[in-house]
């Protein structure tokens, strides 16, 4: 008999920059995925909601109660987006693994946490002008991967999500800047494992 999965309403309760964040790793495992063809909301409008959930975030940081409503309110659209999307996903009767790939959790049964341990960057590849290539491991239990990058002792700036360990490339880099690279797994009980140790290399 077919194990029964639920698609994981978790990410409604989650505090407001890991929501954006859920957000964004949904978005980055729905596009071209040949699982979900028929999303109840579309791409381009998930995408208007969570950079208007993220522009009214940050204007709540600093603004007053008039931008806090707005807020709520724009958490209330991207979530309402997320939970069609869900609903969506529910029904189309899919293993676990296939769930996964949306980038939405499973409802686990037995509350064992998943642990999700560093990936293992095992080198960058600059033999493409303004680019760096990123080679690493597949870390179990992972939904996808989230790269940083940072030159010196500069802060950590955000490269982006991957959905799998497949073509991550870092485009529009400085030739002669010897850039940083370090990543996490997405995905666990925990949402984010530990970073990788950084390694670096010039661009080309």
């Amino acid at each position: 008999m077919k194990k029964s999965v639920r698609v994981s309403l978790s990410f409604v309760k989650l505090p407001k920059d890991q929501f954006n964040s859920f957000a964004i790793l949904v978005l980055v495992c729905l596009k071209n995925n040949l699982l979900f063809p028929n999303l109840p909301v579309t791409l381009s409008t998930l995408t208007t909601l969570q950079t208007g959930y993220q522009d009214a975030m940050n204007a709540a940081a600093v603004g007053g109660s008039k931008d806090t409503a707005a807020l709520a309110e724009a958490r209330e659209e991207l979530a309402g987006a997320l939970r069609q999307i869900a609903a969506y996903i529910q029904s189309l009767g899919l293993t676990e693994s296939q769930v996964l790939t949306s980038g939405y959790d499973v409802v686990v049964w037995n509350n064992t946490p998943i642990t999700l341990v560093a990936p293992a960057v095992s080198g960058l590849d600059n033999s493409m002008s303004t680019q760096l290539g990123v080679w690493l491991s597949a870390v179990a239990g992972a939904k996808a991967y989230q790269v940083q990058y940072c030159i010196g002792t500069g802060s950590w700036l955000e490269a982006g999500i991957w959905p799998n360990t497949k073509n991550i490339i870092l485009k529009n880099l400085t030739p002669g800047t010897v850039y940083a690279v370090r990543v996490r797994a997405v995905g666990g009980s925990e949402q984010y494992g530990p970073w990788s140790p950084a390694i670096s290399l010039m661009c080309t």
